[in-house]
């Protein structure tokens, strides 16, 4: 039991790194509700979600391990699994829209990289559907996996960045009233559609740094929007300290006070709504391409529970692992999440450490479970088989990357 709750406790130091984008369940809401919209059936939803989540898993996850539990002997089989897919991972760190190395700089340097995952989402997607050496359950696996990965970066954009920061009802782009009485920003393309050149906003986005320096105003801790209590540690201080960056999000329409967790849930809720309407946009945007939009419409109808059981016992198995990964980091609504994200995070983690619980799950998700508790993420990542294995051999991350990232770099093309 010793030694299971250490290695329970390297998961947890591995996972607790600072580069997430919006929180598991935040990327989780925009996806289903953007698959609901366009009518995607539960399994490919779910399927999609899974692709969503990949930027984080293979990006920012992994490169902290890399970095900083390369001697540990419990994370040996992870790093086995995870951390050698190095062009994945290399290439996952350029699709959350972090500042890395300062390169960020003016607006054109986002409208750059928007514009360039916008065409590589649109050839791979349309490549996919008439390739010949794919299987059909591969072929729809791909798309929907790369759909989401796609998705992750747009989402990440409204998160990591001070967007919703600005006073757009001083421009011609105005706040979007939504039904339930709350308000979103514009998207990136509807202000661009308004107000041309980016460089000629009267605006400079910022997104944050990555990592996070040590005296910087503008760090990914300070200006992300990952959780709805905007509470995270701060990496680069002594001591990491969990502490409210409220004081960083005072500004834009719906300011956030200290103190006052109804002003942080609706800074952080303006956040997410905008980014759930640039979700829905995206897929527009995407299927203006004929062959990515006929690669949409033939993945989304996909209903594994009636013609795999396999196959949907493997998504089964891969959503479980992502929502215990997330429980485990603090990542699925922060490290204090509200009571009633708590209570299901509680219920994954104590099944983790107890293997009565674990057992009395019953299915594929107690055998999932049973496999985290004992650490055995190798097999569990393999009951998931093909939604990650994918990854690698058709090395989808990087393709989405092409053109955003080279040398290990942002790169964009000259004028």
């Amino acid at each position: 039991m010793l030694r299971k709750t250490s290695a329970l406790l390297a998961l947890w130091a591995l996972l607790a790194s600072p580069a997430l984008g919006f929180d598991t369940f935040w990327h989780s809401t925009c996806t289903q509700q953007v698959g609901q919209q366009f009518g995607f059936t539960e399994d490919a939803r779910n399927v999609m979600q899974l692709g969503n989540f990949s930027p984080d898993f293979f990006g920012p996850v992994s490169e902290y391990a890399a970095e900083n539990l390369k001697n540990n002997p419990a994370m040996g089989a992870l790093n086995q699994e995870v951390l050698s897919e190095n062009e994945v991972r290399q290439s996952a760190i350029f699709l959350h829209f972090d500042n890395l190395g300062g390169a960020l700089s003016k607006n054109s340097n986002f409208d750059y990289i928007f514009n360039q995952l916008l065409h590589s989402t649109q050839s791979l997607l349309a490549d996919f559907r008439t390739r010949k050496d794919l299987d059909d359950n591969t072929r729809k696996a791909v798309i929907l996996i790369t759909l989401g990965a796609s998705l992750h970066a747009v989402q990440d954009f409204y998160s990591h960045s001070d967007w919703i920061h600005n006073d757009f009802n001083q421009t011609k782009a105005k706040l979007v009233a939504l039904p339930d009485g709350a308000q979103r920003a514009p998207t990136w393309f509807e202000f661009r559609d308004q107000m041309g050149n980016p460089d000629k906003w009267p605006f400079q986005i910022k997104t944050g740094i990555y990592p996070p320096l040590a005296g910087a105003v503008n760090t990914h801790t300070h200006m992300n929007h990952d959780n709805s209590r905007l509470l995270y540690r701060e990496y680069e201080n002594p001591g990491q300290p969990l502490v409210s960056q409220a004081k960083f999000h005072a500004a834009g329409p719906a300011p956030a006070q200290e103190q006052d967790a109804a002003s942080i849930m609706r800074h952080q809720q303006m956040a997410v709504n905008t980014a759930m309407a640039a979700s829905t946009e995206w897929v527009k945007k995407v299927e203006e391409n004929s062959g990515a939009k006929a690669a949409i419409e033939y993945a989304k109808t996909w209903d594994l529970k009636s013609t795999n059981a396999k196959l949907f016992h493997e998504l089964e198995a891969g959503l479980a692992v992502q929502t215990a990964i997330s429980c485990a980091a603090g990542k699925w609504d922060g490290e204090n999440p509200p009571a009633e994200k708590a209570a299901l995070c509680r219920t994954l983690l104590e099944s983790k450490v107890n293997p009565v619980a674990t057992g009395n799950q019953g299915g594929w998700l107690g055998k999932v479970l049973g496999t985290v508790a004992g650490l055995g993420m190798p097999v569990a990542l393999r009951y998931t088989g093909r939604f990650w294995a994918v990854h690698s051999k058709y090395n989808l991350l990087g393709h989405l990357a092409e053109g955003i990232a080279g040398g290990g770099q942002y790169k964009f093309a000259q004028k």
